[in-house]
């Protein structure tokens, strides 16, 4: 989701924690508060993440490259900020007690959910990349001007692609704040955001797909790195840097380009 603005309409969502957050946060106050059954803040989340998106996206969208995305960034670290200084209501770096999707003690139903989310979510992208709306994103993503000149609603469609974002941020907020089980103003931080702007960038921006193999593989390896704490993230810029200036097609570009001499061959 993070690779539909960064790949399509050229968006790199540097708020992208923010909007999980959100989801995160109205799914466990729910809860909290109301008692409710966990999976009642599903749909919420969402939508939590989603209007928030179409604000930040009507203030945003109509600026360009940098500014858009820092925007985004702040309005993350706004969050963050209120959430730390509301702890009568939030608890803020208390925690804030989340109750467990699942009874008992084993992870494995969560990867299930996971991975259907994971299915779900790719199939409903790539319906929305292969149609109208997606040309849309494309066109806007390569030349603005040129999209406008034939009609395409630049700003309409730059927000839909937003929001459409952000609202599976929201949802993984949901799923993330109750498999931890515990909330901190903490994720809204960009250094939430620093691995999924790497992963869909190594992966290779506007394939969507790429996403999977390039997270199996930096995950794995940053876990096992684990023990350098926030010196991991020098290694996540160096990796950005090195892709971008020699690969920026990323693992998906590469995949695609073996696949194709196997078939020449």
């Amino acid at each position: 989701s993070f690779d539909l603005t960064a790949g399509y309409i050229r968006v790199t969502n540097f708020g992208y924690a923010g909007f999980m957050a959100a989801g995160a946060y109205v799914s466990g106050l729910m809860a909290h508060y109301l008692g409710t059954n966990p999976w009642l803040g599903l749909v919420p989340a969402i939508l939590a993440a989603a209007a928030l998106g179409v604000f930040v996206g009507a203030l945003t969208l109509r600026l360009h490259g940098i500014f858009a995305a820092c925007f985004a960034w702040f309005v993350a670290e706004a969050l963050k900020y209120v959430l730390a200084a509301t702890p009568e209501f939030t608890r803020g770096y208390l925690g804030l007690h989340c109750p467990p999707l699942f009874r008992g003690v084993s992870t494995l139903p969560y990867y299930y959910v996971i991975l259907v989310v994971y299915l779900v979510e790719l199939f409903i992208l790539l319906r929305v990349v292969k149609g109208k709306m997606g040309f849309a994103f494309k066109v806007l993503g390569q030349e603005e001007m040129a999209a406008r000149s034939i009609g395409v609603k630049a700003f309409y469609y730059k927000v839909a692609c937003f929001v459409i974002s952000v609202s599976f941020a929201g949802l993984l907020g949901f799923f993330y704040a109750h498999y931890i089980g515990a909330l901190t103003p903490d994720v809204s931080s960009l250094m939430i955001t620093v691995p999924a702007l790497a992963i869909a960038y190594v992966g290779g921006r506007g394939s969507l797909w790429g996403s999977l193999p390039a997270a199996a593989i930096i995950i794995s390896i940053f876990e096992l790195l684990r023990w350098l704490a926030a010196y991991r993230f020098i290694i996540y810029g160096i990796l950005l840097i090195v892709v971008m200036i020699w690969y920026p097609e990323g693992l998906a570009g590469l995949i695609r380009r073996l696949s194709l001499i196997h078939i020449s061959e």
